[in-house]
Parts: structure tokens; C-alpha cells; sequence
């Protein structure tokens, strides 16, 4: 009987080390958004000024899913045209950062199921062999005489069971403790993903004006072509002279130096992209030149709107609940430590030896317990104490992410908003420089203008040109920071209006 319980509480020990897994509790892949479970989101969210040092915070709604990336390496070393989504995918799928995060995580569902460990049984077994040797004396009221010495060998295994049964609610904070500090460092794996879209937008959109101001370039280049052809021609035929056909060829070659610094500029941009993409830069990185962002829907809501959306959305913020509840929960393990606790224990041996005639010997023991410690030098209360400081001032850390979140949106919103009015006077700009430079040609041409007044309209031109480059640009790029400072995790242009024009083409909006 005695065997067949230590077997099966070696095998029950070995079952329950088999049924570890903590991959159901972060991201499926270090490059895929986490989707938090119903209980890890707050079930409401609380303005900076209400927040005191007592808040108790409850859970709430589930979170929108979000998407999920598709392998797009194979892409890039096959040389394809990428877009802005492809680029993204592979920034994703070869970004440290979120690795490091993500295996992070993996390390907090790991202490997750360590603090559970604590409602099962701690089972051990040993075994033992030992040699003894006795020796016997008899006495007679004098020395003590020898009669004989005897030699033993026994052997057998051994079991112990102990089973913490109740300690009013200790581990059960513990636990909770672990679990909030795993959605924190989910939600900070998904701020991570957030960070990574951010800088592959802003890298992409200055890869994007740097193709713009080479197209802006070339287009310079031909009209100060243009000019220097007009100039020389009238030089020629007597009717121009030399300084103005000088000045047009200064002009010209000042244009083809433009030309040239501003594709050296493509090349640098490409490879700053390459690097947030976390790839080597080299010719196979193939991006599409024709400016094209990622769904978005933040930027035509109200700024309070897109206030209240953040509290529920930003991973940050939720991080900083998920830790505030962290902190109660330690709090709460603090002072139930105060308590005594109640425990289970069972053990048995057997064991045998070697010579014939000595039976086998076999022990059982099975019992409750209860301890309570009552004085240990004032720690428990120092830990209590240390527990209420540190929800103390995670308090103060998550209204200041709030207040933090607010600045973020008031600053990219209203940079979206000016930029639009940029954008709209830039390829206004262009559009009447155009005209301005196609009238003082005729007129040069006529010989009514002069040809500084050819080669200032033709400058004038090229700097709207390269304006309107920068503030489709700045557009692009204040969207991606809107959508990140609000939580959302791409960023779009084209429903707001914003169509991508290349320059020197007529402005559709």
C-alpha cells in the first residue's frame, strides 16, 4: 500500500510539471499585436483630478482586436515594390525592441504561473541506503565491557506532501499581483508595435519628400534649362547679351547641384527607413514613390473626443492601471500576511534490510496544521508599509501618463490641423507661381521682361514646389502622431481629404 502511494504521488508531481505553458498568455509571435483579455482592461477610466491616493479601480470592457501581420521578408529579398503596410510588416517582423518586450512578457506569464504553484500541493520524494554499525556494552558496576558488535544496511524510498489549505487570501493578492504585472507588460509589448509603426511612418514620409524633391528638382532643372536656352538663343542672335546669359547658366548649373544634393537626400532617407525597419539597406529595398498611409479615423473628431478615446485606447495608460492594480494587490498580500495559515501534510518511508529474519518497517504519518507568526521585528509592517507608498506613487505615475496623454493629442492635433492649411497654401503657391512663371517667360520672350524677372519667377516656382513636397509631408507625418498619441495603431490621410499629388501635377483637393 505504502509503495503504491509514493508512486502515485511521483506521478501526480510529474503530471502537474508536464501541464506548464505560458504561451497562452502573451502575443502569439513577438511581431502580433496582443489582444488583452476582458479582465485587464479598466472598466472605467478616471480624470487626472480624481485621482487620490485611495482610488480603487475596477475591470471592464473588452478591447476592439486589432490586425495582424503578415510575413512580408520574402517580399524585400525578392526585390517587390513595397508600400507603406508591407513596410510595416517588415519593420515587425525584424524590429529587437519588440522582441525584447515580448520575451519580457514571456518572463511575467511565467511568474504568473509561479505564484499559482501556490495552490497545489509541494510534493517530494527521496530515496536513501545506509550502513550501520552498532556496538553493544554491558555493565557491572564498574568499566563498561564489550559484547559484541552488530553491522545493519537498510534502504527505501520516502515521500512528503505539504498542502498550504487556506491563509485568508494571501496568495490569492499574490497571484492577482503577478497576473496585473503581465498585462502591464503586455500593454507595454503593444506600445512597443505602436512605437515601431511611428518610426517607420515618419522614416517612410521622409523617404517620401526626399522622391518629391527630386522630382521638384528635375522639374527646376528643365525650367532653368529652359531659361538658359531663351537667354542664349536672344545672346546668339544679338538681340540678348552675355550677363544674362551667364545668369541663366548660373541658374541651371545651381539647379542640376539642387538635383544632385536632393537625391543624395533619397539615399540617406532610404536608409534611415532601412534602419527602422530593422533591415540592412541595399538595392532590393524597392519603395513605392507615390505617397500612400494607413487607414486612420482620428483626425476629423473633436480634440475631447480623441481625448476620451486615448483613455480607453492608449497601451501606456493601461499599462498604468494594470500596475496600479498591481500595487492594491500587494497591498492587500501585506496586510493579509498579518494572518496565520492552515496547512495539510502527509508523509511515509519504508524500509527494508538486508538481513534474513529483520521484517520490513514502514511509517505513515498524516496531519493539520496551523501557524501564525506573531512577532518577527516589525518586517510585515514595513512591508505594509512600503506596499502603501508604492500605490501611493504609482497613482501620481498614471495621472501623470494622463496628463501626459492630453498634452500629446492637444500637440499633434493642432500640428495636423495647421499643416492642412499649409498644405492648402502650398499647392496654391505652386499653382499661381506656375502661372506667374509661364507669363514672365512670354513676356521675356516678347522682350518685355527682363531676365532676372525670368529667373526669380522660375526660383519662386521651384521653392512652391518644394514647399508643397514638405507640407504633404508634414501632413502625412502629424496624422501618424495623431494616431499614436491617441493609441490607435496606423494612421491614414485619405479620409480626411488628403490626396497625394506629385508635384508639378495639378492639386486635386
Amino acid at each position: 500500500m505504502k509503495k503504491i502511494l509514493i508512486i502515485c504521488t511521483g506521478a501526480v508531481s510529474a503530471l502537474l510539471g508536464a501541464c506548464v505553458n505560458v504561451d497562452k498568455e502573451t502575443a502569439e509571435k513577438p511581431f502580433v499585436y496582443w489582444k488583452a483579455p476582458e479582465e485587464a482592461i479598466p472598466q472605467k477610466t478616471v480624470a487626472p483630478e480624481d485621482i487620490t491616493d485611495d482610488k480603487i479601480l475596477r475591470d471592464g470592457q473588452k478591447a476592439k482586436p486589432e490586425k495582424l501581420f503578415v510575413r512580408a521578408n520574402d517580399k524585400v529579398a525578392a526585390g517587390e515594390r513595397l508600400d507603406i503596410a508591407d513596410i510595416i510588416d517588415v519593420a515587425l517582423e525584424n524590429n529587437q525592441t519588440t522582441r525584447i518586450y515580448w520575451f519580457q512578457a514571456k518572463s511575467y506569464a511565467a511568474a504568473v504561473g509561479k505564484a499559482q504553484s501556490s495552490y497545489y500541493p509541494q510534493v517530494s520524494v527521496s530515496g536513501e541506503v545506509y550502513r550501520s554499525t552498532t556496538r553493544s556494552s554491558l555493565g557491572y558496576g564498574g568499566p563498561f565491557l564489550s559484547v559484541g558488535r552488530y553491522y545493519e544496511t537498510g534502504f527505501g524510498p520516502s515521500a512528503q506532501i505539504n498542502w498550504l489549505l487556506c491563509d485568508f487570501g494571501a496568495r490569492s493578492s499574490k497571484v492577482e499581483s503577478a497576473r496585473q504585472a503581465l498585462y502591464a507588460a503586455n500593454f507595454e509589448y503593444n506600445r512597443a508595435i505602436q512605437e515601431v509603426v511611428l518610426n517607420v511612418n515618419i522614416a517612410y514620409y521622409s523617404l517620401f519628400e526626399a522622391f518629391g524633391s527630386v522630382k521638384a528638382a528635375k522639374l527646376s532643372v528643365d525650367d532653368a534649362r529652359t531659361a538658359y536656352e531663351a537667354a542664349n538663343e536672344r545672346y546668339k542672335s544679338g538681340v540678348g547679351n552675355k550677363p544674362d546669359m551667364l545668369n541663366a547658366l548660373a541658374n541651371l548649373k545651381t539647379a542640376e547641384f539642387s538635383l544632385e544634393s536632393a537625391r543624395s537626400s533619397v539615399e540617406t532617407a532610404r536608409a534611415n527607413l532601412a534602419l527602422a525597419m530593422g533591415i540592412r539597406v541595399n538595392q532590393k529595398l524597392n519603395i513605392d514613390e507615390n505617397l500612400s498611409p494607413c487607414p486612420c479615423q482620428e483626425a476629423e473628431q473633436t480634440i475631447e473626443t480623441l481625448v476620451a478615446s486615448a483613455f480607453r485606447a492608449r497601451q501606456d495608460l493601461l499599462a498604468s492601471y494594470a500596475l496600479l492594480k498591481k500595487t492594491q494587490y500587494d497591498e492587500e498580500a501585506a496586510r493579509r500576511s498579518f494572518l496565520p495559515q492552515i496547512s495539510a501534510a502527509a508523509q511515509g518511508s519504508l524500509t527494508d534490510y538486508t538481513q534474513h529474519g529483520r521484517s520490513t518497517q514502514d511509517n505513515l504519518q498524516v496531519g493539520i496544521g496551523i501557524s501564525w507568526s506573531i512577532f518577527e521585528g516589525f518586517a510585515r509592517k514595513y512591508d505594509l508599509i512600503s506596499a502603501q507608498a508604492a500605490r501611493r506613487a504609482q497613482a501620481q505615475t498614471l495621472k501623470q501618463t494622463q496628463i501626459q496623454i492630453v498634452a500629446d493629442i492637444w500637440s499633434a492635433y493642432y500640428l495636423y490641423k495647421s499643416s492642412l492649411k499649409q498644405l492648402a497654401s502650398a499647392r496654391a503657391a505652386v499653382e499661381a507661381n506656375n502661372e506667374a512663371y509661364l507669363a514672365v517667360k512670354t513676356g521675356y520672350e516678347n522682350g518685355v521682361n527682363s531676365i532676372t524677372d525670368f529667373l526669380n519667377a522660375q526660383n519662386r516656382l521651384a521653392s512652391a514646389r518644394q514647399q508643397e513636397v514638405t507640407a504633404l509631408s508634414t501632413v502625412s507625418t502629424s496624422v501618424a502622431k495623431l494616431a499614436y498619441a491617441t493609441g490607435a495603431l496606423s494612421a491614414d490621410s485619405e479620409k480626411m481629404g488628403i490626396i497625394p499629388t506629385i508635384p508639378g501635377e495639378k492639386s486635386q483637393n
